[in-house]
């Protein structure tokens, strides 16, 4: 399969692409996703030991994981929260980081949280790590 990341470079957020080719040339429903510059990137290396793909953005407040599950057709759906914005879902890590690989060969995701008490600028905030399971990141 061949990724490839597609990217508008108007001013201000925009909505990008993730596109993706199967090894017989067969084209795969793209991701759209929204971006802020040029903060959509490949994780380095692209793929960990769970054969999942990883992508990095930013749609202009925090940082972002992007999990790319392998299924026979193309991608698990990333079940965005919300239907007509595309920066957090199930598959869409948003105020995240990657982290690895490990010497598993995996990679982990540090997922943050800002209780936004009194106020967000004043919140707490907090970290998990988030682990692959084989099916989900758990913590």
């Amino acid at each position: 399969m061949r990724l490839l990341l597609l990217t508008n470079h108007s001013p201000g957020p925009t909505r990008d692409c993730v596109s993706a080719v199967a090894s017989n040339g067969k084209p795969i429903t793209p991701i759209q996703i929204d971006v802020a510059g040029d903060s959509l990137a490949f994780a380095n290396p692209v793929t960990d030991s769970t054969g999942n793909a990883f992508i990095t953005y930013n749609p202009g407040r925090y940082d972002g994981v992007l999990v790319l599950v392998p299924t026979a057709d193309g991608f698990e759906d990333i079940g965005w929260d919300i239907k007509h914005i595309r920066y957090s879902g199930k598959r869409a890590y948003y105020y995240a980081k990657l982290n690895g690989p490990g010497p598993d060969g995996r990679y982990t995701i540090t997922q943050f949280n800002n209780d936004c008490e009194p106020s967000c600028a004043g919140g707490s905030v907090t970290s998990q790590v988030l682990h692959w399971d084989g099916h989900d990141y758990v913590r």
